[in-house]
């Protein structure tokens, strides 16, 4: 029988924590392309962004 080895870049994944920020990061894909890397690593900045910094959500009303 052979045992299934873990894929070594899942296994590199960091873990954050934070479900959105995770799975930003697990979204990252740096290619070989490095005229893409920028709109990838722009786009999972975001995410950490605005979870780091949610957008100020107004007041509850109050009964």
């Amino acid at each position: 029988m052979s045992e299934t080895q873990p894929d070594p870049v899942e296994s590199t994944l960091p873990v954050t924590g934070h479900a959105a920020i995770d799975a930003a990061l697990a979204a990252l894909d740096l290619g070989e392309d490095v005229h893409t890397h920028h709109d990838e690593i722009s786009a999972a900045l975001e995410v950490v962004q605005q979870a780091l910094n949610p957008s100020q959500q107004p007041p509850l009303p109050r009964p």
